[in-house]
């Protein structure tokens, strides 16, 4: 017991004498020299007079965009310049149709895909229902062929709701890509 106490005597009197002891003499102070300036002339700016630059509904230059959320199923068909442009197959995560409660009827076409990459553009073809009340629509993407895409294909899909507008009283079965989506009166 005694070392015991004789030890801790001894590492508190250290402590005492070290918290005790005087600050340590402050470090000399040593300016930092000041930057010297460069000698050379940095290069003029360069002006771009505003009728050169492209203007904001100029999209040649961006990168693709996300498509919208809705719309009618004519802004994503077919474009004159399509057979220009390689074509890719869109992998249909799901696909519903609805009915609004309008008279008459507008069936809408939701459904979640993927494209190959971000760098496609949707493309949807709808046809005029059949002898049997099929209507076959179409959906597939379309990039430049010779442009480079270096965007990869995204995790989570695209979403959109399309309206196919109205349709004659009768039965109908909506098929996407080959695959009954379902079935409605109007």
């Amino acid at each position: 017991m005694k070392v015991l106490y004789r030890t801790l005597i001894l590492i508190l009197a250290a402590c005492l004498f070290t918290a005790c002891s005087p600050n340590p003499p402050p470090a000399a102070f040593t300016p930092i020299p000041p930057v010297e300036q460069p000698t050379q002339m940095l290069p003029p700016s360069i002006v771009i007079p505003a009728t050169q630059l492209p203007s904001a509904t100029d999209t040649s230059q961006m990168p693709p965009s996300i498509p919208p959320t809705t719309g009618d199923v004519s802004q994503y068909a077919p474009q004159v310049g399509d057979s220009a442009m390689m074509r890719g197959d869109l992998r249909i995560e799901s696909s519903s149709l609805s009915l609004d409660a309008s008279w008459p009827p507008q069936v809408t076409l939701d459904m979640a895909y993927f494209q190959p990459t971000p760098c496609f553009q949707l493309r949807v073809e709808a046809a005029k229902p059949d002898a049997q009340g099929r209507i076959q629509v179409s959906a597939y993407a379309v990039a430049e062929k010779d442009k480079a895409c270096v965007l990869m294909a995204l995790a989570t899909p695209y979403k959109i709701s399309l309206n196919l507008g109205s349709f004659p009283k009768g039965h109908y079965s909506l098929w996407l890509n080959g695959a009954k989506v379902g079935e409605f009166d109007s």
